[in-house]
């Protein structure tokens, strides 16, 4: 009798506690929606561009977080690199599946595609065989309309403020199960580079200075978040150090 009543007990105090787990992380969703800052995807016209890049993906490649659109991606290599059309199709709440679409959306070949997506591939719990097989087609068609592809893949997203434990160590696993099927994908790919965001725990401005470079939605990254990794891609893949020699502009960081 006395076994029943403890089992009752503890069985009580792990409902309560549940309860007050899923009602946390339910207020922390609601405020990140409440805070959400909404951004129009950036794009810039050119009349004779000396090049063109095609930005894709999700809410990130938009640059949904940042305070303009200026300071989002898009809008920091077209401030970056002068003389450059910039083409952005991407889509608040897109999965690799959906990037294929926003490619063939576009008219015209590209000097660069770049994909920024994987992010709602993460938290919607795709799975690797389907992200990968997502990735292989994005792949193939991205590499018909530009002469360079580069992805950028999630970053560590159990970092994000908005996740209650055990959340976050779900979803950074979760980020690198995505991040290595995209890498798989581009095996024996010519021209088409992986962009790695993350970095040594002990080092990771976002997980150390999360007020700074998360936005007020706990979710996407700020301008300041933005930035950081603007530097990352242009660091990473090679073809920003060959039109940053250009007489048409140099490159600097944010």
């Amino acid at each position: 009798m006395g076994s029943d009543r403890t089992l009752h007990s503890a069985l009580m105090v792990a409902g309560v506690m549940m309860t007050a787990w899923a009602a946390l992380q339910a207020f922390r969703l609601l405020y990140a929606r409440h805070r959400r800052v909404e951004t129009v995807a950036f794009s810039h016209n050119e009349t004779t561009p000396a090049r063109r890049f095609l930005i894709a993906g999700d809410s990130t490649g938009v640059g949904i977080g940042s305070i303009d659109a200026r300071s989002t991606v898009s809008g920091r290599l077209a401030a970056a690199f002068p003389g450059t059309e910039i083409v952005n199709h991407s889509r608040d709440g897109a999965r690799s599946t959906d990037v294929p679409e926003q490619i063939e959306a576009s008219t015209g070949d590209f000097d660069l595609i770049l994909i920024l997506v994987g992010g709602n591939d993460v938290i919607r719990l795709s799975s690797y065989q389907s992200v990968l097989q997502a990735a292989e087609h994005v792949l193939d068609v991205a590499s018909s309309r530009g002469a360079h592809v580069a992805v950028v893949p999630p970053a560590d997203l159990g970092t994000a403020p908005i996740w209650v434990w055990p959340l976050d160590a779900v979803f950074s696993r979760r980020a690198e199960t995505v991040r290595r099927a995209w890498q798989y994908a581009m095996r024996e790919r010519a021209n088409v580079h992986l962009v790695d965001l993350r970095m040594p725990r002990d080092r990771d401005p976002f997980r150390l200075a999360p007020r700074r470079y998360y936005s007020p939605d706990g979710i996407h990254p700020s301008a300041d978040g933005y930035a950081l990794w603007f530097a990352q891609i242009t660091r990473q893949v090679p073809l920003f150090a060959e039109v940053g020699e250009s007489p048409q502009g140099r490159f600097a960081d944010a």
